[in-house]
């Protein structure tokens, strides 16, 4: 990978302060990876390129569980990620994103097929009842994506608010994310960073709302940025993230 040397002054003071959360843009000229599960909730995986730093594509793909009465859905979509504005302090760091996409949601149906009657010379004349039957079809929807995130962190405190919101004609989905952190060490460039996070969110779609608060253990060195832990109602969230 090559950078010119605005780029790479830009990267290594974002670099200073190893950027403690999953974003959707890492460094200019990077492919980043980032996979999510938050149980009984959603699995989702993305891959994304930044041919500059301030903007990325990718693709992703999202599968949300099913919820009381309510089925699950899966979408894959292409995404446009943004960096609005960016803040770099001697030790801090604040960032404001945002992203929007389009893809598709297979939606499966029961169609019922009603035969036509036939008729029964044994029974003078008269029709045997036609019979009813049903079949399975699986059709493609159209699924939007929006959503965005602002940060802020320093070498021991770190916050941020993050929204993210799939829509088609079946179905609505909407996270948002409040999580909060700090650091029992400050770290530095080439130094394993260690957070300690509390983390609260809301799952809503249709006529269902599910509050979630966990507890996080992440830790984070040069490119690769992994968190885990567990809700309060004992469900397991995983995060991981890295940057080529």
């Amino acid at each position: 990978m090559s950078f010119n040397p605005c780029i790479l002054a830009a990267a290594f003071a974002a670099f200073l302060i190893s950027p403690a959360s999953a974003r959707p843009i890492v460094y200019a000229h990077s492919a980043t990876v980032m996979a999510e599960y938050i149980g009984d909730t959603m699995t989702e995986a993305q891959l994304s390129y930044a041919p500059k730093s301030w903007w990325s594509f990718g693709i992703g793909h999202l599968e949300l569980e099913g919820q009381d009465s309510h089925p699950g859905h899966k979408v894959t979509f292409g995404r446009m990620n943004l960096l609005l504005k960016r803040w770099n302090r001697e030790s801090s760091q604040a960032n404001v994103f945002v992203w929007g996409g389009v893809g598709r949601s297979p939606s499966t149906e029961w169609i019922s097929n009603t035969s036509e009657p036939v008729p029964d010379d044994h029974d003078h004349g008269s029709s045997a009842p036609g019979s009813v039957s049903f079949y399975e079809r699986t059709s493609g929807l159209t699924a939007w994506n929006a959503g965005g995130q602002i940060d802020y962190e320093t070498r021991r405190i770190y916050t941020s608010l993050k929204t993210d919101f799939h829509q088609s004609s079946a179905f609505w989905h909407r996270t948002d994310t409040l999580q909060l952190g700090f650091a029992p060490y400050a770290h530095d460039v080439d130094t394993l960073a260690t957070w300690f996070l509390v983390s609260a969110s809301r799952n809503s779609g249709d006529d269902y709302r599910e509050n979630q608060l966990a507890f996080l253990l992440r830790f984070f060195k040069k490119r690769t940025w992994v968190e885990g832990g567990v809700t309060t109602d004992g469900d397991l969230q995983a995060r991981v993230m890295f940057s080529l």
